[in-house]
């Protein structure tokens, strides 16, 4: 799609994994430049065959997108409207390091986080400051089926964005949320993004542990009964220690859990979560920016939070496994 000068935006998708890849083809396919900095194999894909996009958004291949290996190989200018991170959680620190040494964030490039879990936003305003730092809650999910090719297998609710007060910044924030949905990906500014992050935490902190653990899909937690108690307590503890930090719009967890099991587990109930995929390949899982960051946050409040420690050890014993 061809824009005018004026509307043409440059992005630049720091982790294009699945999720990123998503974001960056369908910026690409929306007249924007974009540039993909992920793993060789993807990017080599990407370079000569295009990138392939599919499932719920629909069919599309993008030949537009530049894919690289490196930020070291990307020109300065122009200058980014808007970095995207889409790393694992463990590769944060390491990102925001590259990003700020690589001279890529100009005066106006807004840097979003679009991860799991909690303390990925803490980071990014660390290194680039509040006024342009952004954080996005990612709740549809997506798996590379091959290089270059990714499937969208979930969708549960759009794409919510939020980061600094200033009006010049909630303009820039309600203009890539804008840019997104036009390009096909439902995107909203929110008010209270560390609210909305907290919401996704309650989302995956069952699922994604007991799926990787059990080897199952979301669906089977809902139904079999004891992994549907281990849900409601995970859950349980975890709401716990967000109502401390964050207002939520449930008022209790009972009221939260009927809107999970009712609104946002049967959308998903085919999904494996990216815990297993991550255990299956032999990679480091983002359970310390989950669970990990519900153990770390309840420790300093005297909250117990029993269930969520054990499967926590769970999952790091699965990746020891997997590394022995």
């Amino acid at each position: 799609m061809d824009l005018p000068k004026k509307d043409r935006h440059r992005f630049i998708i720091y982790g294009a994994g699945a999720i990123g890849s998503v974001f960056g083809g369908m910026l690409a396919g929306g007249g924007h430049q974009v540039d993909l900095v992920g793993r060789a194999a993807h990017m080599q894909a990407v370079a000569s065959d295009g990138l392939r996009i599919e499932g719920l958004l629909g069919e599309h291949l993008v030949r537009e997108a530049g894919a690289f290996t490196g930020l070291g190989e990307l020109d300065r200018l122009p200058e980014p409207s808007a970095v995207l991170v889409c790393v694992k959680s463990s590769d944060t620190r390491g990102a925001v390091d590259d990003l700020a040494r690589s001279g890529l964030v100009g005066g106006r490039t807004l840097v979003v986080s679009l991860q799991n879990g909690l303390g990925n936003l803490e980071t990014v305003r660390g290194a680039f400051g509040e006024r342009k730092s952004f954080g996005g809650r990612v709740i549809f999910g997506a798996e590379i089926r091959e290089p270059g090719r990714v499937f969208v297998s979930v969708w549960a609710d759009k794409v919510l964005i939020g980061g600094p007060s200033g009006r010049s910044w909630r303009e820039a924030g309600g203009e890539l949320a804008g840019e997104l949905t036009r390009c096909g990906i439902e995107t909203a500014l929110t008010d209270d993004i560390e609210a909305a992050l907290w919401a996704k935490v309650l989302y995956n902190a069952g699922l994604n542990p007991l799926s990787a653990i059990l080897e199952v899909p979301y669906g089977h937690l809902g139904v079999e009964p004891n992994a549907r108690q281990l849900l409601v307590e995970i859950i349980t503890e975890a709401f716990a220690v967000a109502s401390v930090e964050v207002k939520l719009p449930w008022r209790s967890a009972e009221e939260y859990l009927r809107h999970f099991f009712t609104r946002l587990l049967p959308p998903t109930e085919a999904h494996h979560s990216s815990m297993l995929q991550d255990l299956l390949r032999g990679r480091e899982t983002e359970v310390d920016s989950i669970n990990g960051e519900i153990i770390r946050r309840a420790g300093g409040r005297g909250i117990p939070v029993p269930v969520n420690r054990v499967v926590y050890g769970l999952v790091r014993a699965k990746e020891g496994k997997g590394k022995g």
